[in-house]
């Protein structure tokens, strides 16, 4: 059974997935602010100043929040009207979990939502989080878990996205270690942001391993925007799940640090899939910024059923399989 904001409900059921999203959130706290940011930073997203994100997606800083519940609601709305029938909520506390919210998103549109619980990265971390003890912060994840989050009754159904940084701090480790002992003691899948231009997914891996957590029931997020093949091919052996989770994101900030784009992805996950791999991906969008949100000019979370989807068949994946991604690899990382 799978634990949804709604309640249990059998894997079956779960259909057509987004591995990794986000309905609400608040990133504000996690932008870099230099004193450099443009004319733009403080103003609202606009349809008349989105092109600023186009390169940087935190030109403007009210990129970085999604709050709006009609806007949610009519996002999801979208996403089930193209196929699609659960979202994973990877949102911590610490940048916008809202339970309720997320309740009733599922209940007014009948798209089941699983919610994350755990801890972001440490430029997110509340304060506490620096004293507390690994015990108390499990304590904190199984309580979400088992009792609910916060005295809502609404149980969390993963673990994640637990947070680390490209030089992982004392506290994400600690954070990490605690989601291991969890995740061990209750079998549940766990989520783990890694930096997008480093390669700390096999310490991710040594951490929680240590802790007795199965190499299936572990997610290195964000591999997909520096490719690295032997990297991800690398991750996979260990059998953990690796995911392609930034597709409709294509920026290009600087050489150095650009994303991949949305072709090159469906390229490399050609590949692995050829390579035997096809049971260990997911895919999702990672929806995060308002100017994602279809009502911004965005892509919405259908694009993985639209575009991305054309995109793989067209280059030689075939629907089975991408169906496969997206239904039978989540329901078996979930459950």
């Amino acid at each position: 059974m799978i634990e949804t904001v709604l309640g249990k409900i059998s894997a079956e059921k779960l259909g057509i997935c987004s591995a990794h999203e986000h309905m609400y959130i608040n990133m504000k706290k996690c932008v870099d602010i230099t004193g450099n940011e443009g004319e733009m930073f403080y103003n609202p997203v606009t349809a008349q100043n989105r092109y600023e994100t186009f390169s940087d997606p935190y030109a403007i800083l009210d990129n970085a929040l999604l709050d709006n519940p009609v806007d949610a609601e009519n996002e999801l709305l979208l996403f089930k009207k193209d196929g699609g029938n659960t979202i994973v909520d990877c949102t911590l506390d610490e940048i916008g979990r809202d339970p309720l919210a997320l309740r009733s998103l599922s209940e007014k549109t009948g798209v089941n939502i699983v919610m994350g619980c755990g801890h972001y990265y440490h430029k997110a971390h509340y304060s506490y989080v620096k004293d507390a003890s690994v015990e108390a912060l499990a304590d904190e994840m199984r309580n979400d878990l088992l009792v609910g989050v916060k005295g809502t009754g609404i149980k969390a159904g993963v673990i994640g996205e637990i947070g680390t940084s490209a030089n992982m701090s004392e506290d994400e480790k600690k954070v990490l270690k605690a989601g291991g002992i969890v995740g061990a003691e209750t079998g549940k899948a766990i989520h783990v942001h890694t930096d997008l231009y480093t390669e700390n997914g096999f310490e991710v891996i040594k951490i929680l391993t240590a802790e007795g957590v199965k190499g299936e029931k572990i997610c290195i997020d964000h591999i997909d925007v520096w490719l690295r093949p032997d990297y991800i091919k690398g991750l996979l052996d260990k059998g953990v799940y690796i995911e392609f989770d930034n597709f409709g994101k294509e920026f290009y900030v600087s050489k150095e640090r650009r994303f991949a784009y949305d072709l090159e992805r469906i390229e490399v996950l050609y590949d692995l899939i050829k390579d035997g791999y096809q049971k260990q991906i997911l895919i999702s969008n990672d929806i995060c910024l308002k100017t994602m949100w279809c009502c911004y000019g965005g892509n919405g979370y259908s694009h993985i059923l639209r575009t991305v989807k054309k995109m793989a068949l067209d280059n030689g994946i075939s629907e089975k399989t991408y169906n496969d991604i997206l239904s039978e690899n989540v329901k078996n990382f979930l459950r």
